[in-house]
């Protein structure tokens, strides 16, 4: 292929990929929408933190549980001020009234991770309470060099999904052992 036609092929994928992919509705002219990222090709090497947060993000929101407990990951991703570069990353839902939690929305996310291509390790980890419904569920993903730990938990008429995710080198640069993680 000659110079010209890779120019242009580049000018076209930079001018798609500035446009967006977008429905818009010809009646009224206005733009549907994005839909959600679909599960991104396979590649090599480590994921960088940005794409960990943008899959626990919309594996979160595209289950219909929005990351919601900023201050809680923004505490466990900055860690104490004396400790070296952090290696989590953390998104967290809490439920409430108008978007209640429970075990069926905490497999809708593990489900979301997986479309991304996150392959669970083991199955899910749950625990009923003495009502029989599960109270508490647990499940690891692993992604070139990345750990999730996805917890669902219940507690004082609260409802919570944590999505943990752990840079395996940086955790063994900083001496710590995420072996125990999954």
């Amino acid at each position: 292929m000659s110079r010209t036609k890779w120019a242009a092929v580049a000018i076209a994928v930079i001018t798609l990929g500035a446009a967006g992919c977008s429905k818009s509705d010809a009646s009224t002219g206005a733009i549907a929408a994005p839909v959600s990222a679909s599960p991104r090709p396979k590649g090599t090497g480590p994921l960088t933190k940005e794409v960990v947060r943008a899959d626990l993000d919309t594996s979160l929101s595209d289950a219909g549980a929005a990351a919601n407990d900023p201050e809680y990951a923004r505490r466990l991703e900055e860690g104490p001020a004396s400790s070296p570069p952090s290696c989590v990353v953390v998104s967290r839902s809490i439920g409430n009234e108008t978007t209640p939690l429970d075990f069926a929305r905490y497999k809708a996310v593990v489900g979301e991770l997986r479309e991304r291509a996150w392959q669970q390790s083991g199955g899910l980890r749950e625990r009923e309470n003495l009502d029989g419904v599960i109270g508490d569920a647990s499940a690891t993903l692993r992604q070139r060099g990345w750990i999730i730990n996805a917890q669902y938990g219940t507690a004082q008429e609260k409802s919570a999904i944590t999505l943990m995710a752990y840079d395996d080198a940086c955790m063994k640069k900083s001496g710590i052992d995420a072996s125990p993680l999954g």
